[in-house]
């Protein structure tokens, strides 16, 4: 679990930024675009009148070329790089957005569990495909955005390959698998935080781990199907009863009973259409088929608890950005900067 892609705004005072080490991209009235190369491109925006410095990107990208993993001691190498050609303190810089997420190893299909995740309450749900695939789902509220999307199609067909043969190596990616991409895009963090942030904030141990556990706690929030057990018996699998296996999946989402809907929609049918006597019959028959289907509590695309394993194993490895000694706070690091 790591940041991605952030957004940054550094006030700069009576300071000029260095800008010399940046390429310059375009003029506006107001403002000058710039781009810093890494592997990757940091996007950096110069406002003089207003003395401010945006930047915007990922700096796993900016470093290794690639989101698969980074850690806290990555972005103290790409901040302490930039912040040095800059001549500025982006520890110091205020957070407008950013990213944070975790690719997981999925038993079954992409699209398949991409298919199964189906809303979170109060949330505006969209859906993305390429072709007939579905290969991608965002659900939306003002200050935060959650994405589920393909992670290994994005591997293979954006990363070089020698990025791919990095990332098998140093963490076991295997093209012939499953991998999902799960972030938290916080649009407003000072609006979903209660407060302003600041890069070395967000930097820091605990609040690594709080957005480990936000990140946990919206998965859990994610609306799942995928909870039925389908009929030992193949003739149970059969065109009266994969209807029912659908209704029977969204019921726990939308909140329905599956059988009082049968009988609601058979009264709506006109006597002339189906008598009292074809209505008991057909009742009968969706009541045989429904008692093939049952369901378990919990939906068989749930990865909550590998996310779980995977914090609880982060905690227990990870080496702290900030150094505890004697309560040096991580301003004390980059004062020389």
């Amino acid at each position: 679990m790591n940041l991605d892609y952030i957004e940054v705004t550094q006030f700069t005072g009576k300071d000029k930024p260095n800008l010399e080490y940046l390429q310059r991209e375009a003029f506006y009235p107001n403002a000058e675009r710039y781009s810093f190369q890494g592997c990757k491109k940091i996007e950096i925006w110069n406002f003089p009148e207003r003395n401010q410095l945006s930047i915007k990107g990922s700096f796993p990208y900016f470093l290794n070329g690639h989101n698969y993993n980074s850690s806290t001691e990555d972005w103290k190498e790409g901040i302490d790089y930039l912040s040095s050609c800059l001549n500025l303190n982006l520890y110091l810089g205020l957070i407008e957005a950013f990213e944070f997420g975790t690719i997981q190893e999925i038993s079954f299909p992409e699209n398949a569990f991409l298919r199964n995740h189906v809303k979170i309450q109060g949330m505006e749900a969209r859906s993305y495909q390429k072709g007939n695939v579905l290969t991608g789902k965002e659900f939306l509220s003002p200050s935060l955005k959650v994405k589920l999307y393909d992670s290994n199609r994005n591997i293979k067909q954006k990363l070089e390959k020698p990025i791919q043969e990095e990332i098998t190596r140093l963490w076991g990616w295997d093209r012939e698998k499953h991998y999902i991409k799960l972030e938290n895009h916080y649009k407003k963090p000072e609006v979903h935080f209660r407060g302003n942030l600041y890069l070395h904030e967000i930097l820091s141990p605990e609040f690594q781990i709080t957005l480990q556990w936000e990140l946990y706690k919206t998965y859990q929030k994610i609306m799942k199907t995928g909870n039925v057990i389908l009929p030992e018996k193949k003739a149970d699998i059969n065109a009266g009863t994969i209807p029912l296996i659908i209704l029977k999946e969204l019921e726990s989402v939308y909140n329905f009973n599956t059988e009082e809907l049968l009988r609601a929609k058979l009264k709506e049918i006109s006597e002339e259409l189906l008598s009292p006597a074809d209505r008991k019959a057909r009742l009968k028959i969706l009541r045989e088929n429904l008692k093939k289907i049952s369901t378990s509590g919990r939906s068989e695309f749930d990865i909550s608890e590998l996310l779980k394993a995977k914090i609880q194993q982060q905690d227990n490895t990870d080496t702290p950005f900030i150094y505890e000694k004697k309560g040096e706070e991580i301003l004390t690091q980059i004062s020389k900067i």
